[in-house]
């Protein structure tokens, strides 16, 4: 992406996010973004997908891509587990079947895969979006502040599963867990003042991350569930 401008009007006035933003991030690579709340991160993830447009510049992108990880708007609740993963397979180009045998396996959902989302419960409804997330062989996945979630034994697998993916494809999320930072990335970089800074040592980029960024989480090992929480009960899409 080369030059990226982007600014939000709302009633109390314009917020201008970039100016000059300029960013590459390599194939095969996976690429943890840090940035104190309000930095644009989550502006960037949509800028890269596709599902926001920049005022100015250019973004190339080398492969397929796939929705924000747990997108919920991605998915109806008035159609069928299955039927969602056939639309949103169908649309990218890839197996619908493949994908429902992935997901009914992966996530244990049994008959609940020919029920409609609205039907399901937060707990099936989480795994749901997070098998679904991977399902599908995109070159690039992205992620906005939630890798992987659910509980337990399922929370285990599904890192798992994200560290299988990222073998073979290009992984760009976003985060404030350094513990993410260090477990699923390859290149750190912090998001500050409109501008993307890129380290190959992780370790860099947490210390920048730390000296713009007051309220940034300890580095331990527990790893946040509130995001995993929040997509949970966020909407469907349009049929909602």
């Amino acid at each position: 992406m080369s030059d990226i401008a982007k600014t939000f009007r709302a009633a109390h006035g314009a917020r201008r996010v970039f100016e000059h933003l300029d960013a590459a991030f390599p194939c095969r690579a996976s690429v943890g973004i840090l940035g104190p709340r309000g930095a644009g991160k989550s502006t960037l993830i949509r800028l890269i997908g596709g599902s926001t447009l920049p005022d100015r510049g250019r973004i190339r992108r080398r492969g397929t891509v796939s929705p924000p990880v747990a997108n919920t708007q991605a998915y109806h609740a008035a159609l069928t587990g299955r039927e969602n993963l056939h639309f949103v397979a169908r649309v990218n180009g890839f197996d619908g079947d493949a994908a429902t045998r992935f997901v009914a396996d992966f996530a244990q959902m049994g008959e609940e895969i020919d029920r409609p989302l609205s039907s399901y419960t937060r707990e099936r409804r989480s795994r749901f979006l997070f098998a679904a997330s991977y399902a599908l062989p995109f070159d690039i996945f992205l992620a906005d502040e939630a890798l992987f979630g659910g509980s337990g034994a399922f929370r285990t697998r599904c890192a798992e599963l994200v560290q299988a993916r990222r073998e073979h494809a290009t992984l760009i999320f976003t985060t404030r867990s350094p513990q993410m930072l260090r477990r699923f990335a390859d290149i750190g970089a912090v998001l500050h003042e409109g501008r993307l800074h890129m380290f190959e040592r992780i370790g860099d980029a947490i210390r920048l991350f730390r000296a713009i960024d007051d309220g940034a989480p300890p580095d331990t090992g527990d790893e946040d569930e509130d995001e995993e929480e929040r997509l949970a009960e966020e909407p469907f899409g349009p049929l909602a």
